[in-house]
């Protein structure tokens, strides 16, 4: 962010004066900027207001902060007036560096040098607190969101005021707002009531908190003002529509506004204007939720003072706290007098007449009286105030009359103003509702014509409804760069009558120099109309900048005005526009790839026709499986491959899946998602499927991914053949590699490898070992068998199956039968304990012995521990076997070939 070094204006120079401020509408933002616009008019000077929150907040919540972060209007204003909450504080400094003379208005002082100016929040809390202590009530509360200045500070005044008069508030008294709206009061008033109701009175730090508190008590069945005596602060119109109507203390925010701008103006000028806090006056408004009657709440009052006062000192105190302020400019401005003092003297001055004169004041001069009237934007109650005040006026000047002649005149004259007082309300309320009635229609235009969608682009400004004179401009951001910083915008569109900036379109710019210095001195001077800026934003759209004069809304309860709504749409709009362009794009593109598709038709017909042919003679079973759609086409020949006629298969990825044998069916679904996420290679993977006769048949699958036009997996296709009998060999050759052919046992190379493992864990485990024995078959007579004499080989073949189904007898989990050459055969026990030979196999060598006798000799060792390796448990085993067979008297068995 640049710095700009501004030298002192001259009073007679048209200057621009900038506003910076949330939102920019409603009773309190609104009423700041129509003042900021009066005073600025009043001396020659134009208005920008900044709406630095984006359009189409949520239900009026608003961001615990700005999020502008560009430097919108700095370059194109002359000096800045910044409201609270407005900025960041660190974009609040930044914004300083800019040169520009600054005062601030309810916000935090950056330097002792910033001049900050705000409403008396004292004096309004402290005659609000004095009068509920004028009524008796000791145990007063409080009610307020204590995020805002302001808010802090008539929270202290309220302290301080109950202080003063000896009562320290308990925090039992004190009720927090969630916000400082409706709900803020609804909820602090179930607060108040789930403690037992502590208070009789409560002073709340917005209208808004305390009409959401009002309604909340009443809904759950209390009298108002006598359970529950009510002030708020802000004097909105909506305080005068509910029941009882709100006692309130007026802040004069329009008065905070022209404060502003007069000490804004002497910096401007070079003048010296200390650093610290500027108060507006604050005045009480008393209705009945504080406990008055009609008499009494007739007269606001500025505090809680009793004195006497006549019927004109009222009448002038009215004059400042009846009326919003002027509407225009007026005659006021003409001849230098202000406007609350010109309807003062259009009051008093027909009723003077009539005392010294005895005469009746002219329709001329009853109609300036309504005009005026009508001009100064009278408050809701102001009619009822001001009837009842001329009355006492009309008895003061009867009771004062030097000639009493002169009664009946004066009587009259009183009556014709009050008359003519009427009008001026009356034609301020009815302009009031034409203005609403001219709102609605205004935005049932604009809605219309923006959420069609099917005529000009909104960029252009066509859609502004025809009864906007002023002028208008839209400037979008260039790039997609959202960061902090001068950004660069390009001026789309413009609305003018006269034409004259129409050159703007297509004029890039930055934010800090929009809106630009041709639209702001196109307005006329001394307009009712100021120029405001809002952001194009919605959700999360940020397109740019709206620039369009008008004038500021300042007696709604929300502070969503008609420009903010409009910026809100606008941006809708155009994301309408952005989307509708896209899918015209796309269109295009769709229509293109289906030329392309149908110029392929033929091509891929005569492919599919060759790949049907390939598959038949090849007998693979195709299938081809739509990710998107869910659903897989199996081929005629796919089903005829399992066995199912062609209506038993459906479409469902279930057909096949289900089909598969549980062992395979996680690696086959991990397969298939691995092809889905991506996989670099092609899906080949074999697996068992269950067939129509409920047998598995081994299936070899083979598919590749089809990605669609961005790159995602759109299909799976690939076929599935029969290789059962492979399979099956395979499967053979695997088991016959590790076990012996002829009797199914462990063969030699397994067995070693097991009793070497055995081996080695019993230097590990001293708790481990293992027994072993071997069974060698010798030549002898075969076994008595019923049938006919059988051949030496398969004698033996019978000796060798009969002794392998006795050897696996007594074995259980973990122990090892194997064969390790031609008539040797051996038994692992595995785990058998320190305990020696175990049982089970003492009683399996004596069954060998007792039926084989001499036709097999055993040679058994306890224990495997101690021995070196393999080779050395065997030989042993081989020795225990000659050495039995010798000492039972047996032919010397010939020499084994365990070692071989």
């Amino acid at each position: 962010m640049g710095t700009v070094r501004r030298g002192p204006v001259s009073p007679t120079a048209r200057r621009t004066i900038g506003v910076l401020s949330p939102v920019v509408g409603g009773f309190y933002f609104g009423a700041l900027i129509a003042g900021v616009a009066r005073a600025a008019r009043a001396a020659g000077h134009r208005v920008v207001a900044v709406q630095t929150y984006p359009a189409g907040l949520d239900r009026e919540r608003y961001p615990d902060e700005s999020i502008l972060d560009a430097p919108v209007a700095l370059g194109a204003v002359d000096g800045l007036v910044v409201v609270g909450k407005a900025l960041r504080s660190d974009r609040l400094a930044s914004v300083q560096q800019w040169g520009l003379p600054v005062v601030l208005v309810s916000e935090e002082p950056q330097s002792p040098d910033d001049a900050v100016v705000l409403p008396d929040n004292l004096g309004g809390v402290r005659a609000a607190v004095e009068h509920l202590l004028g009524h008796g009530h000791t145990a007063i509360g409080f009610i307020g969101c204590l995020t805002q200045r302001d808010m802090r500070e008539r929270f202290a005044a309220y302290r301080a005021t109950l202080a003063e008069h000896g009562i320290e508030p308990p925090d039992a008294w004190i009720f927090e707002a969630s916000d400082n709206h409706e709900q803020g009061g609804a909820d602090a008033a179930a607060r108040m009531l789930g403690a037992g109701s502590p208070t009789t009175a409560v002073v709340a730090a917005t209208d808004r908190n305390a009409i959401g508190f009002q309604r909340a008590l009443r809904a759950a069945g209390l009298v108002l003002p006598r359970d529950q005596a009510v002030i708020g602060f802000d004097h909105a119109d909506s305080g005068a529509r509910v029941t009882p109507r709100l006692s309130t203390v007026d802040a004069h925010y329009d008065r905070v506004g022209e404060t502003a701008v007069s000490l804004l103006l002497s910096r401007m000028r070079g003048e010296e204007v200390p650093g610290g806090e500027y108060r507006a006056p604050s005045t009480l408004v008393l209705r009945e939720s504080c406990g008055c009657t009609e008499s009494a709440q007739s007269a606001p009052a500025a505090g809680s003072g009793t004195g006497s006062r006549s019927g004109y000192q009222v009448l002038r105190q009215l004059a400042g706290t009846a009326f919003v302020g002027p509407a225009g400019v007026g005659g006021a401005r003409r001849t230098g007098v202000a406007p609350r003092e010109t309807w003062w003297h259009a009051v008093v001055e027909p009723i003077e007449t009539a005392a010294e004169r005895g005469s009746s004041p002219g329709p001329a001069t009853l109609t300036r009286l309504a005009d005026v009237t009508a001009a100064m934007q009278p408050h809701p109650e102001a009619l009822e105030q001001l009837v009842t005040c001329l009355r006492g006026v009309e008895v003061d000047v009867v009771e004062a009359l030097s000639h009493p002649e002169h009664e009946t005149a004066v009587r009259r004259a009183v009556t014709e103003v009050l008359l003519a007082v009427t009008r001026g309300c009356t034609r301020a309320m009815l302009a009031r509702s034409g203005q609403l009635e001219r709102t609605i229609v205004d935005q049932y235009e604009v809605d219309m014509d923006l959420l069609r969608g099917d005529g000009a682009s909104p960029r252009a400004l066509g859609w502004l409804p025809r009864g906007v004179r002023g002028h208008a401009c839209l400037g979008l951001w260039l790039g997609a760069d959202r960061g902090p910083g001068d950004r660069e915008m390009e001026i789309v569109g413009v609305h003018d009558t006269s034409g004259t900036l129409s050159r703007l379109v297509g004029v890039r710019t930055t934010a800090s120099q929009f809106p630009p210095t041709a639209l702001t001195r196109a307005g006329t001077v001394g307009s009712n109309e100021l120029t405001f800026v809002v952001p194009v934003t919605f959700g999360g759209s940020d397109w740019g900048l709206l620039a369009i004069d008008g004038t500021v809304e300042t007696r709604a309860t929300s502070a969503r005005d008609r420009f903010n709504h409009w910026a809100a749409l606008l941006a809708v709009a155009l994301d309408q526009e952005r989307l509708l362009a896209n899918l015209r794009e796309q269109r295009r593109a769709l229509e293109q790839a289906a030329a392309r598709e149908r110029s392929l038709a033929d091509t891929v017909r005569a492919s599919e026709e060759r790949y049907a042919l390939a598959s038949m003679a090849a007998h693979d079973g195709t299938w081809d499986w739509d990710v998107s759609a869910g659903t897989v086409y199996y081929s005629p020949r796919w089903k005829q491959t399992l066995g199912y006629d062609d209506d038993v298969i459906g479409d469902s990825p279930g057909e096949w899946l289900e089909r598969v044998h549980p062992a395979d069916r996680d690696e086959l679904s991990a397969s298939i998602a691995s092809q889905l996420a991506g996989a670099g290679s092609p899906l080949e993977l074999e697996h068992r499927v269950r067939t129509s006769s409920g047998d598995y048949r081994w299936m070899l699958c083979r598919a590749v991914t089809v990605l669609d036009d961005a790159g995602c997996p759109a299909r799976l296709v690939g076929a599935l053949v029969d290789v059962t009998e492979r399979k099956e060999q395979e499967i053979a050759l695997q088991r016959d590699a590790l076990r012996d052919p002829e009797t199914g046992l462990v063969n030699r190379l397994l067995f070693l490898d097991r009793l070497g493992a055995a081996v080695l864990r019993t230097r590990r485990s001293p708790g481990y070992d293992c027994a072993l024995a071997l069974v060698r078959v010798l030549d002898g007579p075969a076994i008595p068998t019923q049938g006919p004499p059988e051949a030496d080989g398969d004698a033996r073949l019978d000796l060798h199956r009969e002794l392998v189904r006795r050897l696996r007898r007594p074995l259980r989990e973990g122990d090892t039968p194997a064969r390790i050459s031609e008539d040797d055969f051996v038994v692992l026990l595995d785990d058998v304990g320190p305990g020696g030979i175990p049982s089970r196999l003492s009683l399996l060598l004596d069954q060998l012995r007792h039926e084989l006798g001499s036709r097999v000799a055993i040679g058994v060792l306890g224990s495997i521990r101690g021995f070196r390796d393999v080779g050395e448990v065997l030989r042993e085993a081989d020795i225990t076997l000659l050495r039995g067979a010798s000492r039972q008297g047996r032919t010397e068995p010939r020499p084994g070939s365990v070692l071989r």
